[in-house]
């Protein structure tokens, strides 16, 4: 059975990304680039690999007490967004919510890294982890490396990879 896993970093600077088991190809977005309208044509196009099955990871976050209730709606606001799209889209089959402490477990199992506790630090972790899975003309980032391993985390968890990296 053919699918396509998409993963989604809700944040303002995060992104969508999506493979299709059919050509193991990665693509990426950043989510800043999809206000509106623009979001659902990201899922037009998840839709023109015209899969069996379409599912969709979204990171499942919540408030930190440090952060500020501003940046807080904000992020709510995306959230939000994200999950009416999914749900809405009639083409995606299946939605699951998973927490960073669940992907990033598994990706720390699998490769046998220890995150480590700084922030600046795991995001260089990530990346590092991330560029695995792209071809070479496409660099890992801190907009799209959550993005890209959620997204393989899918895959990984669907028993669909074959651990072909490009």
């Amino acid at each position: 059975m053919n699918k396509t896993i998409i993963g989604i970093d809700p944040g303002a600077s995060g992104a969508i990304s999506f493979v299709s088991t059919k050509t193991n190809k990665l693509y990426v977005r950043k989510c800043h680039e999809l206000i509106s309208g623009r979001r659902i044509s990201v899922l037009n196009a998840v839709e023109a690999f015209n899969t069996d099955e379409n599912i969709a990871y979204i990171e499942k976050v919540h408030a930190m007490p440090h952060d500020g209730r501003s940046s807080l709606f904000k992020f709510g606001v995306n959230y939000g967004a994200w999950l009416g799209i999914l749900h809405s889209n009639r083409k995606i089959n299946k939605i699951i919510e998973v927490t960073p402490q669940k992907w990033m477990k598994f990706w720390q199992e699998k490769i046998g890294v220890k995150f480590s506790k700084n922030k600046t630090e795991r995001k260089r972790e990530i990346k590092e982890i991330a560029g695995n899975y792209l071809s070479p003309n496409i660099k890992p980032t801190l907009w799209n490396a959550d993005s890209i391993l959620i997204t393989m985390y899918g895959m990984y968890t669907e028993g669909e990879s074959n651990d072909n990296r490009e």
